[in-house]
């Protein structure tokens, strides 16, 4: 092209610049929300520095392509997204060439005008090419800004999280799997998943779950243990879902397993122990049974049941009035409040009507408290103390019959009647005589005279250590007596003491005959009753 040539070319697009920014403007305006945002003489600027450019590199000018290029990822900065800035480059590229299609139809040189074409598409395509490079970066570093916060959210989580391909091979291992299974990210990705952690024998059967899993078939909460790197095993509780891509297909099995380890040994210690306690209440030979605060049954064990006739657990969700008599009823709740009240417990013992006939229960009740120390429940423990108490009565009985018995010994030793021929008996007596032996002597005298139609009694103290004014009272009364029913009572042993005793309390003596030995008191007796043949020696 002549300088002349050039020269006019340069009017011509010159010319042109106003109407061609103008136009631009409007339509980066429209196509491109940024710019729709921003003010007009921002807008101006933009498309105006655009066509500037833009004719500078048609002229010929090569560094003006690099300001074409420019003013296309400026728009990206401003954060217009890509294919917009695109869109509103193809548009100022297709108002370009219809003012070259004008140059042509003025007359212009078409040596110019294809020269110019080859320029203008060249300038736009380096544009187009760059913003393409800046958008495949942006992109590349939103992806990776994306999958670090994919992982950070992953490793997050307390929880096994892995994603796992089509194929098996693991796509994704955060820190919790890391130590569970013990592998690292590194070691483990683009392993496949079934050959490091499957049997063999299942992995058609691991297969076909996670092609289910990628159908859409969701799997929760299944349990089942992990083998670690180290031989240590994990319970894991299970959710399996699926990853889809942007067009909704498939494109990864994804699995979170929660390590619930601690929490099934802590469980299975807990079952133990319950199952334990359980085992404890129903088989212990007590009675046992818990009423809430309405009086309500909640609980009771075997031994309840039985005590009371009822088949096992009938009285639970009952109230007392629904298993006892009315005078029964009245009984438990005042003693459930006394419980209540009191918040202490209380000893009881009780006797109930059951189908085993009345039965006595001795035992504790005691209230049960809540998280807030408020009693919700009262508890009864205890025993059937039935046949108990009736041996007690019987033991009790029978001590009363022997005590009876013991005095009835003690009585015939303290006060000993001996026949000791036809018509004479023997009372010997050895130690200290009170006012009770005194009455015991004078009523088994009587009786033996009876019983044996004595004609003589003999009354021998020889063994009485002293005889004062109360016994030797006692001694004359019985002697009286005796006399009274016919009998001689001869009265032997008497000491120098017994007999100054006597004598100074004035008692009258007469019909009590007096003898200072046994012997001499036998022999009289036997001289004086005429019943006998040969007398009987005498017990000491």
């Amino acid at each position: 092209m002549s300088d002349q040539g050039a020269t006019t070319y340069r009017a011509f697009l010159e010319s042109q610049a106003r109407d061609l920014a103008l136009v631009i403007a409007g339509d980066a305006t429209t196509e491109v929300a940024c710019l729709g945002k921003a003010t007009t003489a921002e807008v101006a600027a933009w498309s105006e520095a655009l066509v500037s450019a833009t004719i500078d590199a048609l002229l010929g000018d090569d560094a003006a392509a690099e300001r074409v290029t420019a003013a296309a990822l400026g728009l990206g900065r401003r954060g217009a997204p890509a294919d917009e800035v695109h869109h509103a480059l193809s548009k100022a590229r297709r108002h370009f060439q219809r003012v070259l299609r004008a140059w042509i139809a003025s007359g212009g040189d078409a040596a110019t005008h294809a020269d110019a074409l080859d320029r203008l598409l060249a300038v736009f395509d380096e544009a187009t090419y760059a913003l393409a490079r800046c958008a495949v970066s942006a992109t590349a570093a939103v992806r990776c800004d994306g999958d670090a916060r994919f992982r950070s959210l992953m490793n997050a989580v307390k929880s096994v999280v892995m994603l796992i391909g089509e194929d098996g091979t693991i796509l994704e291992w955060n820190t919790e799997a890391e130590r569970v299974y013990g592998w690292s990210r590194e070691e483990i990705l683009g392993k496949n998943y079934l050959e490091m952690f499957v049997l063999p024998e299942a992995w058609a059967e691991v297969a076909a779950d996670m092609r289910k899993v990628l159908g859409g078939e969701e799997t929760r909460g299944f349990e089942n243990p992990v083998a670690s790197r180290d031989g240590a095993v994990h319970i894991l509780q299970w959710n399996v879902g699926r990853l889809l891509d942007g067009e909704g297909r498939p494109t990864a099995v994804v699995a979170s397993g929660h390590d619930i380890t601690e929490q099934k040994r802590d469980r299975e210690a807990r079952e133990r122990s319950e199952a334990i306690l359980q085992a404890v209440i129903s088989n212990a030979p007590i009675f046992l049974f818990v009423k809430d605060i309405e009086g309500r049954y909640t609980l009771t064990n075997r031994g309840f049941d039985e005590g009371l006739g009822f088949e096992p657990g009938c009285a639970v969700g009952k109230l007392d009035a629904d298993v006892f008599p009315p005078d029964v009823v009245a009984r438990n709740r005042a003693d459930d409040r006394r419980v209540f009240d009191g918040g202490v417990p209380v000893q009881l013992e009780v006797e109930i009507p059951t189908k085993n006939g009345p039965r006595i229960f001795l035992g504790s009740k005691f209230p049960l408290f809540d998280a807030q120390g408020k009693p919700y429940a009262v508890c009864a423990i205890g025993s059937d103390v039935t046949d108990l108490r009736r041996a007690e009565a019987e033991q009790a009985t029978f001590q009363d019959r022997l005590i009876a018995a013991q005095r009835e010994t003690l009585r015939e030793l303290s006060t000993p009647l001996l026949p000791i021929a036809p018509g004479v008996v023997l009372m010997p007596l050895v130690g200290a005589i009170d006012e009770g032996r005194a009455a015991l002597v004078l009523e088994a005298l009587l009786q033996g005279v009876v019983a044996h139609r004595a004609d003589v009694a003999i009354l021998d103290i020889t063994g009485v250590r002293t005889v004062d004014t109360g016994v030797a009272l006692g001694l004359v009364q019985a002697a009286q007596a005796a006399g009274l029913l016919g009998a001689e009572v001869v009265l032997t042993g008497v000491r120098p003491a017994a007999a100054r005793t006597l004598v100074e309390i004035g008692i009258d003596m007469r019909g009590i005959k007096t003898m200072s030995s046994l012997e001499q008191g036998v022999a009289h007796a036997m001289g004086r009753s005429g019943r006998h043949a040969r007398p009987k020696a005498p017990a000491r």
